[in-house]
């Protein structure tokens, strides 16, 4: 059998590092936290993105999702932001200190100011729960759900100075 070689892409609205076309790049659902926020951003986003296409297609979930509230009390990127907040905690003070557009989304102390009820949960919970669609995948050995949740962490880091690179992440264990 011959190998398998995929490629996903979308060039639709690429950029490049040095010279940004747009201040909004990225589909919402995949978009990286410092985009949002108009914070300087670099290939990290497209790292982001990656971590989370890979949940989508073990878990079959859109991970950050934004959609705007019936009342329009809450626009879709602040649901988009309370998400990212729900799973992987607070924005740290030092990322939104550089976003031009943080004070739109987040009050002096760091909170959301649209979205107040937030439902905090956890990476884990959402790989390995115990309600649907948020089981443990059947192929997914239970000795590698660690594994699994470490290589996603490192991916979809709210500050990208933490995000691994792609050489980086071609070293993780998960892939081995």
């Amino acid at each position: 059998m011959a190998s398998l070689h995929v490629r996903i892409i979308d060039f639709g609205v690429a950029s490049w590092r040095e010279n940004h076309l747009s201040d909004l790049i990225q589909s919402l659902a995949l978009r990286a936290p410092e985009v949002t926020i108009g914070a300087p951003w670099d290939t990290g986003v497209d790292i982001w993105s990656l971590g989370c296409l890979v949940v989508e297609f073990v878990q079959g979930i859109v991970l950050f999702s934004g959609k705007a509230s019936e009342n329009g009390t809450w626009t879709a990127e602040d649901d988009h932001l309370a998400r990212i907040a729900e799973v992987l905690g607070p924005f740290p003070s030092t990322l939104l200190e550089k976003g031009r557009r943080s004070a739109e989304f987040f009050d002096e102390q760091g909170k959301l100011i649209r979205v107040r009820n937030l439902k905090p949960t956890s990476l884990e919970r959402l790989v390995n729960g115990d309600v649907k669609p948020f089981i443990k995948p059947a192929d997914m050995l239970e000795t590698e759900i660690g594994i699994f949740i470490d290589f996603i962490k490192s991916m979809l880091a709210i500050d990208p100075m933490a995000r691994k690179s792609a050489a980086e992440l071609l070293q993780h264990e998960w892939l081995s």
